[in-house]
């Protein structure tokens, strides 16, 4: 996937509506570009799609504890928490985009480098 930025004027660009597009089965893919960070979760399954020109771009960090079944008991099988897609979903609703994400300690810089691209 390409870089998915706004625009200055907040216009999305050709490249963020073509990465919308692509990632329905990862919703999280975009509009902020996580490439970088390691796929934690086995999907997204529930989480509306991101909307195409969101009013702020957000991200949903979360830790997954390696030696726990499913990443901890607070999971699904899928990696995510329970409550992790309706809050996703809430703020999809309210216009804003909506990126699960999780933390890797490895990849400690770069996941701060990514959060930077986030409004929240």
């Amino acid at each position: 996937m390409g870089t998915c930025e706004s625009t200055p004027t907040g216009s999305a660009t050709r490249v963020e509506a073509e990465t919308v597009q692509m990632s329905n089965n990862f919703p999280s893919a975009g509009p902020v570009d996580i490439s970088a960070l390691t796929r934690v979760a086995k999907d997204d399954l529930g989480l509306m799609d991101q909307p195409r020109v969101p009013k702020y771009k957000i991200c949903l960090a979360q830790i997954y504890v390696r030696s726990a079944p499913y990443g901890g008991s607070d999971k699904s099988r899928n990696g995510h928490r329970y409550d992790s897609i309706p809050f996703g979903n809430g703020m999809i609703s309210a216009g804003m985009s909506c990126q699960l994400v999780h933390y890797v300690h490895q990849e400690h810089n770069t996941f701060f480098e990514v959060m930077r691209r986030f409004d929240a």
